[in-house]
């Protein structure tokens, strides 16, 4: 049966500084006529303004009525999908995983952009690359029912993300942001990908005696998605 899965601390400091940025966005630019979003959203134009708005670009979102809604939407399924991830690898290991989706995505987005200008802006490629992480971490554990309705396997998770992106790609003809959507589901991969082969520290390999994986689920975790 669905549930949603409790606020987390790095969710909820997340959606937080989200929401007051897409409220201070809205502020600026319909009552005080600044166009703060397009300052801190990624642009293809490469220059000073880059270098701040590789990890800006996820408090970038439209200060419109249709901005408002894609933000709602993008901020429920943020917490549907990332809280069940802090639950399971804990927040060090989340905060690791957003840094890396941020960074990897921005650059993946830049090259793309070098060919075909656009601009990125909001949390889409996060939340597409957390579900591939957490989809890549959990592929041997058998089928999952992805949020109590559709029965898969945990891999195919990720062509599900693949094939949203698509989608919305097929929808906007946005190519950088097709782009930054395909660089976060890769880097979340990725990440469980060198996380599972990472060489254990000595705590760990006490806490696991046998174990022939690196990942360890935090005693009292739960499978929210399952």
């Amino acid at each position: 049966m669905f549930r949603f899965p409790p606020l987390t601390p790095v969710v909820k400091i997340w959606l937080a500084t989200t929401l007051a940025a897409m409220i201070g966005l809205m502020i600026g630019h319909n009552f005080l006529g600044m166009d703060v979003a397009n300052r801190i959203a990624l642009s293809s134009r490469l220059g000073l303004e880059t270098l701040w708005q590789v990890v800006t670009y996820p408090l970038a979102q439209s200060p419109d009525p249709q901005g408002l809604t894609g933000y709602l939407i993008s901020a429920v399924f943020f917490w549907l999908v990332v809280s069940p991830y802090e639950l399971q690898w804990g927040r060090r290991m989340l905060i690791q995983l957003l840094v890396a989706i941020t960074l990897g995505a921005a650059v993946f987005a830049l090259v793309v952009g070098l060919f075909f200008p656009g601009m990125v802006l909001g949390f889409g490629p996060h939340v597409l690359g957390v579900i591939a992480a957490y989809a890549w971490a959990i592929r041997h554990r058998g089928q999952l029912s992805f949020f109590g309705v559709l029965p898969m396997k945990a891999v195919h998770l990720i062509g599900l993300c693949v094939f949203l992106s698509l989608l919305q790609f097929l929808a906007s003809g946005d190519v950088m942001g097709f782009a930054a959507d395909i660089g976060g589901v890769g880097v979340g991969v990725f990440f469980m990908w060198r996380l599972e082969r990472r060489p254990p520290s000595k705590k760990e390999d006490k806490k696991k005696k046998g174990s022939t994986s690196h990942l360890q689920v935090i005693d009292g975790g739960k499978h929210w998605l399952n």
